[in-house]
């Protein structure tokens, strides 16, 4: 993915959401563009302008849950706070496009070897 392609996609979500933090955002977008090369196990060319719309929206849905604490439980008796869990969150975010990536990249198909 080119640099500028990469500025467009964060100056997008930095739109959305103002309170983002630019480099957090730069380092989000990093781990997206390295999950979704991860897919293209077929070597083909992958076609970032077409994926901007889904990394774009993966990286607001991120940067939108860092942004919000999410309570996951709360005990009254010794008072216990939990909040919700946040690792592996771009590989589950990703999971809902995975088969749109795949197609779009060329490797969606079955392989035989």
């Amino acid at each position: 993915m080119d640099d500028s392609l990469k500025e467009k996609i964060i100056a997008s979500v930095s739109a959305q959401l103002p309170d983002a933090n630019k480099e957090r955002l730069e380092t989000l977008l990093e781990l997206i563009v390295l999950e979704v090369e991860s897919y293209n196990t077929c070597g083909n060319d992958v076609p970032w302008e077409k994926l901007q719309g889904v990394i774009t929206e993966v990286l607001y849905q991120s940067a939108n849950d860092e942004l919000k604490t999410v309570v996951a439980s709360v005990k009254r008796g010794d008072t216990t706070i939990s909040y919700a869990s946040k690792t592996s969150m771009i590989q589950g975010l990703l999971v809902n496009y995975l088969d749109l990536i795949k197609r779009t990249i060329g490797c969606g198909g079955l392989e035989f070897f």
